[in-house]
């Protein structure tokens, strides 16, 4: 079988995913190839021949995600949205569009979740396409519950947010409930975007926790497992999310979590954790108080919840999930593509791509 990953990461700078080694495209690639499957990769605006593959996946909504859709050749088409925004209907109206022309169009959908494989058949026209539910895998092997955390004792209790500093992570809402907390507390945030970093430094001085606030920038995954363990509470206050890799990552850690109850979180935390609701910094103030008022509970299931994600969220496990979709996506002519493509949107979005300027391909994809 060859197969086609389309992603946002492989049209990324060298020095850009020496900082982000680990992705769900690049973790799927990894597998695949130690499967011996034949597998290419290629950015969202590379020019492809789809006839010289069996199977093209394409993660994220970009330009990527239109051209498999309008390509009239057998290739299988499988898409992954991984997109934060779109369950919370807070996408762009041409965002929206084009996320629904993709999708009606994919031969198969992997959803990270039940919570989005419910939402995209009540919301999208899958009859005819296969919708197949994959959560993320992890490597386990990196992520490893070896607590050295000190609980507040001699030193303030150390927050640990990883994601990005962009508007939807609401990184805000955590330094604002911050400020309220009643107890020293020290906050370490590792991103790769720094997008909102003088805003959030502003805000940090504003809110008088400026000292307290540490901008650490990208880390690798072995410097992110040594700081979850380090870590007494691991916080993502996102207002939208799919199936955020990070509280995998802190859940093998054994470190106790806050989230926002958004897309798949609920389902991904298997009963561990706190979730609060999505903008409520006092939610948030009130969850953070009664986790290090009852800190004891918490740490007391660090080694259910590291095995219950290590059970749960494997790479062998994505793997034979995505193979066994693509020998079963991989069979059945003609694509449920072909009979769309002399219709309106689809001869608008071929039209679209070739004469969209060329500048754009520096553009990043929809994530």
């Amino acid at each position: 079988m060859k197969v086609a990953i389309v992603g946002g990461i492989y049209g990324k700078s060298p020095e850009y995913r020496k900082g982000l080694s680990i992705t769900p495209e690049t973790t799927l690639e990894d597998g695949l190839r130690r499967r011996g499957i034949d597998v290419s990769t290629f950015s969202h605006y590379a020019s492809i021949d789809y006839s010289l593959f069996d199977l093209v996946h394409v993660h994220h909504l970009s330009w990527g995600a239109i051209r498999a859709a309008t390509d009239g050749s057998q290739c299988a088409f499988v898409f992954t949205t991984h997109n934060a925004q779109y369950m919370s209907r807070s996408l762009p109206l041409h965002y929206q569009w084009a996320l629904r022309f993709v999708v009606r169009r994919a031969d198969a959908v992997v959803a990270l979740s039940s919570t989005e494989k419910t939402w995209q058949e009540r919301n999208y026209q899958l009859n005819g396409g296969i919708s197949r539910i994959i959560p993320n895998g992890i490597p386990v092997d990196i992520y490893k519950m070896q607590r050295t955390n000190s609980k507040g004792m001699g030193e303030p209790w150390q927050i640990l947010f990883v994601g990005q500093l962009n508007e939807i992570k609401r990184v805000d809402s955590l330094l604002k409930a911050v400020s309220q907390i009643p107890f020293p507390v020290s906050v370490n945030l590792v991103y790769q975007n720094s997008q909102l970093e003088s805003n959030l430094r502003l805000l940090a001085l504003r809110l008088g926790i400026g000292q307290a606030v540490h901008f650490l920038g990208p880390r690798n995954p072995e410097e992110l497992c040594r700081l979850y363990n380090q870590a007494d509470l691991f916080i993502l206050p996102s207002s939208g999310e799919v199936l955020p890799s990070v509280i995998t990552e802190a859940m093998l850690c054994g470190t106790p979590i806050i989230a926002t109850d958004v897309g798949g979180v609920v389902e991904q935390l298997g009963g561990f954790g706190t979730v609060v609701s999505p903008n409520n910094t006092e939610e948030l103030v009130s969850a953070i108080i009664n986790t290090i008022n009852h800190y004891d509970q918490y740490e007391g299931q660090a080694l259910q919840m590291s095995e219950y994600a290590r059970r749960t969220f494997t790479i062998d496990s994505m793997l034979d999930q995505h193979v066994d979709l693509y020998r079963q996506v991989s069979e059945p002519v003609p694509r449920r593509r072909s009979d769309a493509l002399l219709r309106p949107g689809s001869l608008f979005a071929r039209f679209g791509l070739k004469v969209w300027p060329r500048v754009h391909a520096s553009s990043p994809s929809v994530a």
